[in-house]
């Protein structure tokens, strides 16, 4: 296993796992290359009443700060429906992947379910073109998803589009993906948005991290907490902080059992 950037010829690996504890709270842990996310949303059966979030590992120095930005979600109802997060805070204000945790362990709540783990394999793609902002379009490729060990999801992709199989093939992962998904029943519409994100997550194995100083020198528009035009420039790169998870899962998730 190399720590050599681009990555090439393994795999991007992300591991969710969501656990409801005795008093009903759900702690869920996050782990991927370049990330490592906690949070422990706790509720009274219909709202949430607290949440709280944990970032052991992260890219950037901001990046733990986004996650008061959480709070907004007390006192709003439950819901089934992960994405459902989008409509209680706004995405650009927090961190990504604690917005995405926080809506899985919302709807964990909402369902009462004890566990659910995922973890996600995309095949590492190449570089095909670049577009401004450092964006590159990825070549033909393999995602998986699997959920509580049983593979439910696999997509064949080609630079921003899922290729394969039917009944996917064709529809883009940026335009008109949260009107698909919306349709869908939730849990095979939660699997499909967990594996999107692991998609768009793994592309970071194409470029070396530890080249930028800071959020700034990425050249990557507001989408998240840290690269809001505000603080991007002061969002400091935490070097290292990178890990290689292509040959196993060993080492990942390393804080179950702990709440953040």
């Amino acid at each position: 296993m190399g720590d050599d950037f681009p990555r090439t010829g393994g795999r991007f690996r992300r591991l969710i796992d969501l656990r409801t504890e005795r008093d009903g709270a759900v702690v869920g842990w996050l782990e991927d290359d370049f990330h490592h996310f906690g949070v422990t949303l706790e509720h009274d059966g219909e709202c949430v009443t607290d949440i709280r979030a944990a970032s052991p590992r992260v890219p950037f120095s901001t990046c733990p700060l986004a996650g008061e930005h959480l709070k907004g979600m007390i006192g709003k109802p439950l819901s089934a429906r992960s994405t459902d997060v989008g409509a209680m805070i706004e995405m650009r204000d927090q961190c990504t992947h604690m917005f995405d945790l926080a809506g899985l362990a919302m709807a964990q709540a909402s369902v009462r379910r004890r566990h659910r783990r995922y973890e996600a394999i995309v095949e590492d793609r190449e570089i095909v073109a670049w577009e401004a902002g450092m964006r590159r379009l990825l070549g033909p490729g393999t995602a998986r998803l699997f959920r509580d060990g049983e593979e439910v999801l696999m997509w064949e992709v080609d630079r921003r589009d899922i290729t394969g199989p039917k009944g996917w093939a064709g529809q883009s992962m940026i335009k008109g993906f949260r009107t698909h998904t919306e349709a869908m029943e939730v849990d095979e519409a939660e699997a499909a948005t967990v594996l999107r994100r692991a998609v768009m997550v793994a592309s970071g194995r194409t470029l070396d991290p530890d080249t930028v100083r800071t959020a700034a020198e990425r050249g990557q528009s507001g989408v998240c907490f840290t690269f809001q035009e505000k603080r991007r420039a002061e969002a400091h790169n935490m070097r290292g902080a990178a890990r290689n998870y292509e040959d196993d899962s060993a080492g990942m998730l390393s804080h179950i059992g702990e709440r953040p």
